[in-house]
C-alpha cells in the first residue's frame, strides 16, 4: 500500500461545533397595554427603566396604568427589563383579552409572562333563566360579552357559547337546541378562558393579574396564573402585581445563583397588607391560592414580602419556573445535538451509540437543573437501539426516537413550619 511521507510529526484536526445561543425566553416578560402606549397595534418595545416606559406612554387607553405597573416594576430594581406589547384601543376588557389571546396564537413562545390590564379580572355570575329559540331571558343584567361555562340541567346550550348582554333583560345566544326552563348558567370571565387554554404542563405562559377576594378562585385550578390582591389601603398608583412580575422575570439560574423560593422574597414600593383586622380576608386570598404582600413581621423584618407566591394551581411559582427551565433547555439541547450531528465527524447516527449521547446530553442538563436549583433531582433514562427499533420499526425508518424520558422533582420552599415544644416541669 503507498503511503504519502511527510515531514509532519503531529496531524492536527478540528472540528468547530456551533453550541445553541442561551434561551432568554423566561426572563422576557411585557406589559400589556390597550392603547396606552404610542406603539403601533400588534408591536412591542423593550424597556430597561421608568424613564423609557414612561418616553412612550400615549395620552389615551390605558396609559395611567401603564405608568403605574412601570412604576412599582421598576421600584424594584434594574437588573430585568420588560416589554410593552401594544394591542391597540379596545372598547371593552372582554375585547383586550380576545385582542392578546389572538396575538399569542399569532407570536408563540414571544413572551414568557403576561402583566396584563387591572379590569380583566371579572366576577363570575351564576343565573337563573329560561332559553326559547335563542334567546335566553334572565334576572339579572352583565355588561359585555362573557361565555358560558357550565350548564347546570338541561342540554340545550354548549359550555364556551358566546352571549352579548342587551340593555335589557334578554341575552341572545346561540345554542344547539332548547334548554329547559330554570337552569342555572355558569357565565366564565375571557380572561379565565385564555388562563385555563394555556395551562397544560408544556405551556410556558403565564398571567400576572389583578384580583380581588371575591373573584379570584375562578381561576383555580389553572397554572398559568399567578393572581394579587392589592391591600385596601394601597393607593392607586400602585400596581401590586408588578412587584412579582420584576421577581418571576429577574430570576436567572446558575450555579452561583440558584433559583430562591417565590415566596417571602422582598418586595418594594407596595403596600401590604394590614396586620390586624383582615385575618378572614387574608386567609380566604391565601386559601384559594391567591397572593398578596405582606411584611415579615413574624421574623422581625419590616420589609414587605410576597405571600406566598403560587400558581392558581396551588403549587409554588419557583416550582413550575424550575420545570420550564429543564424543559426549554432540554429541548434545545437535543435539538443542537441533532443538527451538529449532521455537521461532524464522526456524525450522530440512529444507533445505540446515539441514544447514549442524546441520554448523557438530557442528563447533563438535569445535573445543570439541580445545581441551579430548578429541581430537587432528575433521571433521565431511554429505552435502548435493539428494544426500541424491535418494538417500533417503522420508527427507526422514519428516523423518529420516543425514547427518551426523564422523572424529575421540582424545587420547594418552605412556606410553613411547625414547632413543637414539650415544657417538662423538674420534678426534684
Amino acid at each position: 500500500m503507498a503511503t504519502t511521507i511527510t515531514p509532519q510529526i503531529v496531524n492536527l484536526t478540528a472540528v468547530v461545533t456551533k453550541a445553541p445561543e442561551p434561551s432568554q425566553l423566561q426572563q422576557s416578560g411585557a406589559f400589556v397595554s390597550v392603547g396606552g402606549s404610542t406603539l403601533t397595534s400588534g408591536t412591542y418595545q423593550y424597556v430597561g427603566d421608568l424613564s423609557s416606559a414612561t418616553s412612550i406612554l400615549s395620552s389615551g387607553g390605558n396609559h395611567v396604568e401603564l405608568s403605574d405597573m412601570a412604576t412599582t416594576f421598576f421600584a424594584q430594581g434594574n437588573a430585568v427589563g420588560a416589554y410593552v406589547l401594544e394591542l391597540g384601543t379596545q372598547s371593552t376588557p372582554n375585547a383586550g383579552v380576545s385582542a392578546l389571546s389572538s396575538w399569542i396564537t399569532d407570536n408563540p413562545n414571544v413572551f414568557y409572562s403576561y402583566l396584563v390590564p387591572e379590569n380583566w379580572d371579572q366576577p363570575i355570575t351564576s343565573v337563573s333563566g329560561s332559553i326559547s329559540g335563542s334567546t335566553l331571558t334572565v334576572s339579572s343584567v352583565i355588561s359585555g360579552t362573557v361565555a358560558i361555562g357550565q350548564v347546570v340541567g338541561g342540554t340545550g346550550v354548549q359550555p364556551s357559547t358566546s352571549i352579548t348582554a342587551g340593555s335589557g333583560t334578554s341575552w341572545t345566544v346561540s345554542t344547539s337546541g332548547n334548554a329547559v326552563t330554570g337552569e342555572v348558567l355558569t357565565l366564565t370571565n375571557p380572561l379565565e378562558i385564555l388562563i385555563a387554554d394555556n395551562s397544560s404542563p408544556t405551556s410556558k405562559t403565564y398571567f400576572f393579574i389583578t384580583s380581588t377576594s371575591g373573584s379570584i378562585s375562578q381561576y383555580s385550578p389553572n397554572k398559568a396564573a399567578q393572581a394579587y390582591v392589592m391591600a385596601s389601603t394601597a393607593p392607586s398608583t400602585e400596581f401590586t402585581a408588578a412587584a412579582a412580575f420584576y421577581q418571576w422575570l429577574v430570576n436567572n439560574p446558575s450555579q452561583a445563583n440558584p433559583l430562591p423560593p417565590m415566596a417571602y422574597r422582598y418586595v418594594y414600593g407596595v403596600t401590604p397588607w394590614p396586620q390586624s383586622g383582615q385575618t378572614a380576608s387574608v386567609n380566604s386570598i391565601l386559601t384559594n391560592y391567591g397572593n398578596l404582600i405582606f411584611t415579615g413581621a413574624e421574623g422581625g423584618i419590616s420589609t414587605s414580602c410576597l405571600f406566598k407566591g403560587t400558581t392558581m394551581d396551588g403549587q409554588q411559582g419557583s416550582w413550575w419556573y424550575g420545570v420550564d427551565w429543564f424543559q426549554i433547555q432540554v429541548k434545545q439541547a437535543l435539538a443542537a445535538a441533532v443538527i451538529n450531528g449532521s455537521n461532524s465527524n464522526p456524525p450522530l447516527l440512529y444507533n445505540q451509540a446515539g441514544i447514549n449521547a442524546l441520554q448523557k446530553i438530557a442528563q447533563n442538563i438535569g445535573n445543570d437543573a439541580v445545581k441551579f436549583g430548578c429541581a430537587l433531582s432528575v433521571t433521565v433514562t431511554a429505552t435502548p437501539f435493539a428494544t426500541y427499533v424491535q418494538q417500533n420499526p417503522s420508527d427507526y425508518n422514519a428516523g423518529l426516537y420516543k425514547g427518551l424520558s426523564a422523572t424529575m422533582v421540582g424545587p420547594s420552599g418552605f412556606l410553613t413550619v411547625d414547632f413543637y415544644l414539650d415544657a417538662v416541669q423538674f420534678v426534684a
